[in-house]
């Protein structure tokens, strides 16, 4: 009996949780009203981040740099275990004190009717155009360009949509 109640009691607390963090998100970052942030206890927004109208996100990690932004389309469809990261360390002087060692920030731009992968990642300075595919597991070094499918590590382009 303890437990059945425990398990009420915890369910009823982690969707209270979940509420709390999705109306957090969508006052500090600009999420159209239709963006649906399916897993929100699996997702991490960080830095300046720009959501679109009917896309969907079901889980992963999405930061941009202090002066860079992750800007993600409408009508994106956004697997599992995503991970768009606007910065990384620079290779000169990749570890030490934070303020001996640069980052280097540079935009992410996601464009419109994209479906993106489990397991992708995207790093800086990408740009992804239009009715793109990018297959799970792919590692996205280089732009993409519209009406394209990509994958692999690194992404390459597999074949147009056209």
């Amino acid at each position: 009996m303890f437990e059945f109640i425990f398990s009420i009691v915890y369910n009823k607390l982690q969707e209270a949780s979940k509420k709390q963090k999705n109306k957090f998100y969508r006052k500090q970052f600009k999420i159209h009203t239709t963006a649906s942030l399916n897993h929100i206890e699996n997702i991490w927004l960080k830095g300046n981040v720009e959501i679109g109208a009917n896309t969907y996100i079901n889980s992963g990690r999405f930061i941009s740099g202090l002066n860079t932004k992750i800007i993600i389309g409408e009508w994106c469809a956004i697997g599992h275990n995503v991970n768009v990261i606007g910065w990384t360390h620079d290779i000169i002087k990749s570890t030490g004190p934070l303020d001996e060692r640069p980052t280097l920030e540079k935009d992410i731009i996601i464009g419109n009717h994209n479906w993106i992968g489990t397991n992708v990642f995207i790093r800086e300075g990408v740009v992804i155009g239009n009715n793109t595919i990018i297959a799970a597991n792919s590692v996205v070094t280089e732009n993409v360009p519209d009406n394209t499918i990509v994958g692999g590590i690194p992404a390459k382009i597999i074949k147009s949509k056209i």
